[in-house]
């Protein structure tokens, strides 16, 4: 035990040498403890037997946020855009810039209160939509348009329905995609119904021209008969009257007495109801009284 308490007696002073007996704002430099420069200014020469520590501020664009014995001031971060960053704060003579990510983009990789790297934010593309928005620590979640939904921008909030053609009762043109509307359009037979509809109407238009023409031919027979009619009725007219005048009729060689004139104006009056129904004429004579003209 004697022994051990010896040897502390001859280690403490090493132990001193090493710094190990300088206070917490001390550095140990030439046997000597020196106080330690403030932050923002860096050691210009160590102390002396006579002299404390000179120590200088820290020039532009570096700093020391901490008491040191540096004997110059830390140059100060750069905010690279093309590392994704931007400046937050700017560097002061006791702090250090403090960086940031860009618009849009999200920090991958941080350092104490700043950021050293950053990536973009992901791009919901069309057929897409924002699921979940990004922010500075997290990256934008996208999320896919669901069966009959739609989106064709970028950056979509959400996803539109396909328009639906049957409602609006017109016929689907193009079907509708993740990235595109439906396309309608009027309804339209199907090209292979057209080309059987165009035979049959061919048929209907000639059967209909056939028709026409065999009623036109019925109706000009029909108006020629009754013409004929009309002029045969007027042709036997003048005869009527002369035989009712004169009381005597001539067919040849044979005379009518006056006797039968009762007999034939009967006899007439029958000869021209029959002639409009197409008969003949039957005339009598005292020779013949079953003599038919036509």
């Amino acid at each position: 035990m004697w022994h051990f308490c010896m040897w502390m007696v001859y280690l403490l002073p090493l132990f001193c040498g090493l710094s190990y007996c300088c206070g917490s704002k001390e550095y140990f430099i030439n046997g000597k403890c020196c106080l330690r420069c403030s932050p923002g200014t860096h050691v210009y020469k160590h102390c002396t037997q006579y002299n404390s520590t000179w120590c200088l501020p820290c020039a532009r664009k570096s700093f020391i946020a901490y008491p040191s014995s540096l004997p110059e001031c830390l140059p100060c971060n750069v905010c690279h855009p093309g590392l994704g960053l931007r400046t937050v704060r700017e560097c002061t003579p006791t702090s250090d810039t403090v960086c940031g990510p860009l618009d849009q983009h999200y920090c991958t990789e941080t350092h104490k209160k700043g950021c050293r790297f950053a990536q973009r934010h992901t791009i919901c593309r069309p057929g897409q939509f924002i699921k979940r928005n990004g922010t500075t620590l997290t990256n934008t979640e996208c999320g896919e348009c669901p069966d009959r939904t739609f989106s064709e921008n970028y950056f979509s909030a959400f996803c539109k329905p396909h328009t639906d053609c049957q409602s609006l009762r017109l016929q689907e043109i193009t079907a509708g995609t993740n990235t595109s509307d439906s396309e309608c359009g009027p309804r339209n037979y199907p090209r292979s119904r057209v080309a059987g509809l165009v035979p049959a109407l061919l048929v209907v238009l000639l059967l209909t021209v056939i028709l026409r023409k065999i009623m036109k031919r019925k109706r000009d027979r029909r108006r020629e008969q009754q013409q004929n009619e009309e002029r045969k009725m007027k042709n036997m007219e003048p005869e009527n009257d002369n035989m009712e005048t004169s009381g005597w009729r001539t067919i040849g060689d044979d005379q009518t007495s006056p006797t039968l004139m009762s007999k034939q104006s009967t006899t007439l009056r029958q000869d021209n109801e029959a002639s409009k129904k197409g008969t003949f004429i039957r005339v009598l004579s005292p020779k013949n009284n079953n003599k038919f003209l036509p």
